[in-house]
């Protein structure tokens, strides 16, 4: 294991709350240290302050590509609130979140298979069934993520066995058509990834849409759940609060969100979505 250390420079960063944030779902928290997950990478890491002390099978350019501490925060955050002023209170009050860049794409784009109709603990379980170890590590060894190939040879069976209901289905025959046209889909355009996806079985926009942000680093992707629909409709779109989300409905606010934050939008759209997220919890909390 390498060992660095890491100094933050371009404003907060919280690892707790990038933990729950819904981008990944391999990070461990053992005491004060986080191991982060990501393929066959493994980043155990604990913050003192504005330095992030770090132990990792990787470099630590690898390392900071996750965290995109090769990218200005702070410079981020202010062409956010430049584009929409009406994010800042957001942005605000969810300091130290960021933006993640895993390094592994097709782990983040069968963990957001896992995702659909699904809360974080079940999705979080399920990735780590399709690690082969099916639960964390007791201690900080490197738990690689299957191969596209060994995914593909899953069985309905097995999986619905292990807990993935519908997703059992989805999840090798979406690994069988992409063993030809991964690499293609990683390279190309949002577009043609979206597209790509979106020819597969059990991928609709949504799932497309975050495949494209986390998996593939496509920033202009904006992918619309309840929680996104509930802040677009209550701070931009107030005559359709309480309507189905349609695909015309879809299509149009994610290009008008485009417009507005172009290359940012999906840092943007991160944003909206951990603030519903968050509220969303304390609501229930209080139920």
């Amino acid at each position: 294991m390498n060992k660095f250390s890491v100094q933050i420079s371009d404003g907060p960063l919280d690892l707790d709350r990038i933990a729950r944030s819904g981008q990944m779902f391999r990070w461990v928290k053992r005491g004060e240290v986080w191991a982060i997950y990501d393929g066959d990478h493994l980043h155990s890491v604990e913050q003192d302050g504005e330095v992030l002390l770090v132990q990792s099978n990787q470099t630590v350019d690898v390392f900071r590509s996750l965290l995109r501490l090769d990218e200005n925060h702070a410079e981020k955050l202010k062409e956010i609130i430049r584009c929409g002023p009406e994010l800042e209170s957001c942005l605000d009050h969810l300091s130290g979140m960021r933006m993640m860049r895993p390094a592994c794409a097709h782990e983040t784009l069968f963990s957001f298979l896992c995702s659909a109709n699904n809360h974080i603990s079940r999705i979080t379980a399920m990735v780590w069934k399709l690690t082969g170890s099916g639960t964390p590590p007791t201690a900080n060894d490197a738990v690689p993520f299957l191969l596209l190939d060994q995914i593909a040879s899953l069985s309905e069976a097995e999986l619905r066995q292990q807990g993935f209901g519908y997703r059992a289905k989805t999840i090798p025959k979406v690994a069988q058509a992409l063993t030809t046209s991964f690499e293609d889909l990683k390279v190309g355009s949002y577009e043609d990834a979206r597209a790509g996806l979106l020819a597969l079985s059990g991928i609709g926009p949504k799932l497309a849409d975050c495949i494209c942000l986390f998996a593939f680093d496509h920033q202009e992707a904006v992918p619309i759940d309840t929680h996104i629909w509930q802040q677009l409709t209550k701070i931009y779109y107030p005559d359709w609060q309480g309507t189905a989300l349609t695909k015309a409905k879809y299509d149009y606010a994610a290009e008008a969100f485009r417009d507005r934050f172009g290359s940012l939008a999906g840092a943007a759209h991160q944003f909206l979505f951990v603030e519903n997220m968050t509220s969303y919890r304390k609501k229930n909390l209080k139920t």
